[in-house]
């Protein structure tokens, strides 16, 4: 089954394309997210890949592969995850700069082999902040793992006064462990707030990544609702249980983390402080995002040689913190690059394979960003 014939452009449905006489300045730009598999774990779990052809999981032939993928989606921002470190300056940077991209990159923290890299076109953005945040915290049960965030702060060469929070991530893979996720989630999300609001007002914000949680999870209703009542849930899996509950805490106040995964200083500056800011027993936050693939229309990709729920995003938010509502459209999604059914990924088989140089099918979006 031929890849490029099944990954074509699509208006998801509900999604309006915008007019072409509108008079209003805005920028087009696409947008991809790809967890590229880092070579490493392909040697040193080999167990997870025995149905893999060996020739396909070489890195002269995925490294190919990969970069005819970049190649044939020429996207403007491009977020990657399981970036290797000495590939990225040896391979991924020389060939992005080649390209006309500015790129960043974040290492995990332990001594991990691979990072986020995020590129963009210098023709159309510049770079204007570069965040990165460790989510391992010293002494703190919940936050003693190697993940990672890139956060950047672009401007549109049409407007440069207008600014867009690109957000590239990795969450944890342990499928027992849901809540460490949720913890690196609300130091996540606290920091997205710190660095995409300025004086009350909110830039539009896409999170990009391999979030290793599925869309039926709470942490995908969480993301997507904005609230998640915790108090009554398992202490790992998040689940709905008679024993062994959160209870009123969560993380540990020390962090000045607030329930509404803001930081402390940024509630105070802000006069926003209440009066139950920790340990309320439910979280909460402002961005509502919105999921570019439709949990419903496309519930399982192939990982691996296995099939699994989606695992990877592209999230997008919009913000009027003066209106307090999530409805004014600077950031509009156009088209999406189609996902593989359920019965393709069975036709096509395990990954990495002679057409896809990952475990994963990277995701690819169309956005038309109001940008007067």
């Amino acid at each position: 089954m031929n890849l490029t014939e099944i990954r074509k452009w699509e208006t998801p449905r509900n999604c309006q394309r915008p007019k072409e006489n509108q008079k209003t300045q805005s920028l087009n730009f696409t947008i991809m997210s790809y967890n590229v598999l880092a070579q490493g774990y392909i040697e040193t779990m080999p167990y997870l890949y025995y149905k893999c052809n060996e020739e396909n999981l070489k890195w002269q032939n995925r490294k190919e592969r990969l970069f005819n993928q970049f190649k044939m989606s020429n996207a403007d921002i491009v977020c990657l995850q399981e970036v290797e470190v000495d590939y990225y300056y040896k391979t991924y940077l020389s060939y992005f700069q080649s390209q006309g991209y500015d790129g960043v990159f974040k290492q995990k923290t332990q001594g991990k082999i691979d990072g986020c890299a995020t590129f963009l076109k210098k023709c159309k953005f510049s770079l204007k902040e570069d965040h990165s945040l460790e989510m391992l915290k010293n002494g703190i049960d919940l936050l003693n793992r190697d993940n990672i965030a890139l956060i950047s702060i672009l401007t549109p060469f049409k407007n440069p006064d207008k600014q867009i929070c690109i957000v590239n991530t990795h969450l944890l893979y342990n499928r027992k462990r849901e809540d460490v996720r949720l913890a690196q989630l609300q130091v996540l999300l606290a920091e997205i707030n710190r660095v995409a609001c300025k004086n009350t007002n909110y830039f539009p914000v896409i999170l990009c990544g391999d979030l290793n949680l599925t869309p039926s999870s709470k942490l995908y209703s969480f993301l997507s609702q904005g609230r998640l009542k915790y108090e009554h849930l398992d202490i790992k899996k998040l689940t709905d249980c008679d024993s062994q509950k959160i209870g009123k805490t969560f993380l540990p106040k020390e962090l000045y983390i607030s329930d509404s995964c803001q930081y402390l200083q940024e509630l105070k500056q802000n006069n926003c402080i209440e009066e139950e800011i920790f340990s309320s027993g439910t979280l909460t936050h402002k961005f509502a995002f919105k999921s570019v693939y439709n949990s419903d229309k496309f519930p399982k990709v192939r990982l691996n040689s296995i099939c699994h729920n989606l695992v990877d995003y592209i999230l997008y938010s919009n913000i009027d913190e003066k209106l307090n509502k999530h409805e004014k459209q600077e950031l509009i999604l156009i088209e999406r690059l189609r996902l593989p059914t359920y019965k393709d990924c069975l036709k096509i088989g395990p990954l990495p394979n002679s057409q896809n140089g990952s475990d994963h099918y990277y995701l690819e979006a169309r956005f038309r960003w109001n940008c007067e």
